[in-house]
């Protein structure tokens, strides 16, 4: 027998089922070729993975915010140097990783070295320079500041130019160091003040960023108290009352993903290749976000292109069959935002378990600190934000729980096809550190898309937590 239910005839699909293959072979060979991936679209976010140092980061500045308005002193020591050592213990496990991150071993080598741990800071700081070679003139200065006692204050003061170059808080840091080892007392003061106001402008956007999370928490602490209450009065509803009939099969599903993959590595090479040089930083400062923004786009564009070939053959309405139905639009909202709020509160619950018994926390999904850390500029901020918090859960929710996972709970129960479908979600971020974090926040999102049957809580909750990721990178960016 030729015919299945999930692929159709084996005989009039060998071609198309060859064309997928070689999709997934293509893409996977492009992904081996190391040298070539600084082209993929959005590859400057997952190429970070790595090199992730935010909670450590954050760690670290928020100490400094809390000894700057004195309210960190406890008996038997202070919370703020409890946080400068968790955010050290950060970096260190970061620079022991099989592949060591840089920006672990830089910041280990300007703390070492503010520390008066000289010998440790030069090697951690070559560390850095010979894991980034772009940078190696900075992590030079940085040695000879802090590991050399015979250079000259002039010198130093040429060694102050290359470090000012690289604006931040870890640069300020050394210059605080250099300028007090060379008795520069003007030049001392104004990096100080430069301190003082970025450390309150990061404890002001900490505080609204506690705020929003701590409602955030609490409507979700309050929905599972109710969900808790109500299982023991009644039986719940099962998860689907209905089943999906959707026109597509499980070999479209794959033919998504394989789309999906295949352009956003040989796309992104192409774009990257044709449009690098009329968009570089140095011509044009919005250069490179309207480069991952057209990236995105279209990848998404040729993947939903394909999609709707498909579900056109069989649906009048595609979108709709596809999810985007919105009867009752602020119950939907409302949702989506319980929903996510009731995630962000077990999230929250389990990185507290984790953080006391196994001394660490899981990464937020996003591993972007260096290029959100580059916004120079509002436009470049706004760009962003356009891409991670509109349309991002937009053609995401669309693709991955209007088509993939529609698509495989045709055929699947309810609990088979949420892993699956978040595990799809998760593998195509080509981020394996936040494998796990990816494929919650994908289970979270296909249930909601199984209990409401439309896109629209997915697309609230996905955009709401995109928006928190990307207020947490600013703020460790400020």
């Amino acid at each position: 027998m030729s015919w299945h239910p999930a692929i159709g005839d084996y005989r009039q699909q060998l071609l198309r089922i060859a064309v997928i293959a070689a999709m997934f072979a293509a893409a996977a060979t492009l992904l081996g070729l190391h040298q070539q991936r600084t082209g993929l679209p959005s590859e400057r976010w997952y190429q970070l993975a790595r090199q992730q140092v935010m909670e450590a980061d954050l760690a670290w500045r928020l100490a400094d915010a809390l000894e700057q308005f004195d309210q960190a002193t406890r008996p038997g020591g202070t919370v703020a140097d409890e946080m400068r050592d968790r955010a050290v213990a950060g970096w260190e496990r970061r620079t022991l990783m099989r592949r060591p991150s840089h920006a672990a071993a830089l910041r280990l080598g300007v703390t070492y070295g503010h520390r008066g741990y000289s010998e440790q800071a030069a090697e951690m700081l070559v560390l850095a320079a010979s894991l980034d070679e772009a940078g190696s003139d900075y992590y030079t200065a940085l040695a000879e500041v802090y590991s050399r006692s015979d250079v000259t204050d002039r010198s130093l003061r040429e060694k102050a130019l290359v470090i000012e170059a690289h604006k931040g808080w870890l640069s300020d840091l050394a210059l605080t160091d250099l300028y007090r080892r060379i008795d520069a007392e003007d030049l001392l003061a104004d990096v100080t003040a430069r301190r003082h106001t970025t450390g309150a402008r990061f404890a002001g956007g900490l505080a609204g960023l506690m705020a929003v999370t701590g409602v955030l928490f609490l409507i979700g602490v309050t929905k599972l108290a109710a969900i808790v209450f109500r299982w023991g009065l009644r039986r719940p509803k099962a998860l689907a009352p209905t089943p999906f009939i959707v026109p597509w099969r499980l070999l479209d599903v794959v033919e998504a993903v394989a789309v999906l993959l295949f352009v956003m590595v040989a796309g992104g090479l192409i774009t990257q290749l044709s449009l690098q040089k009329a968009l570089a930083a140095d011509r044009w400062p919005l250069g490179q976000p309207i480069l991952m923004g057209i990236q995105y786009v279209l990848l998404s564009i040729v993947t939903v292109a394909v999609i709707l070939y498909r579900v056109r053959a069989h649906a009048p309405r595609p979108f709709h069959a596809l999810g985007l139905r919105l009867r009752n639009v602020c119950s939907l909202v409302g949702f989506g935002l319980s929903g996510y709020a009731t995630f962000v509160a077990l999230m929250l619950i389990v990185a507290l378990i984790a953080g006391r018994v196994l001394g660490g926390a899981m990464p937020l999904g996003q591993t972007t600190e260096e290029i959100i850390g580059s916004a120079g500029s509002p436009a470049e901020i706004a760009i962003y934000f356009v891409l991670v918090c509109v349309l991002a859960p937009f053609f995401e929710e669309l693709i991955f729980r209007g088509y993939v996972y529609a698509g495989l709970r045709r055929f699947l129960p309810a609990r088979t096809a949420i892993i699956l479908g978040a595990a799809a979600f998760a593998a195509v971020h080509l981020n394996a550190e936040a494998f796990l974090v990816l494929g919650l926040i994908g289970s979270m999102l296909c249930y909601l898309y199984e209990r409401s049957r439309s896109l629209l809580p997915g697309m609230v909750a996905h955009s709401l937590h995109n928006g928190l990721v990307l207020a947490i990178m600013l703020l460790q960016a400020t």
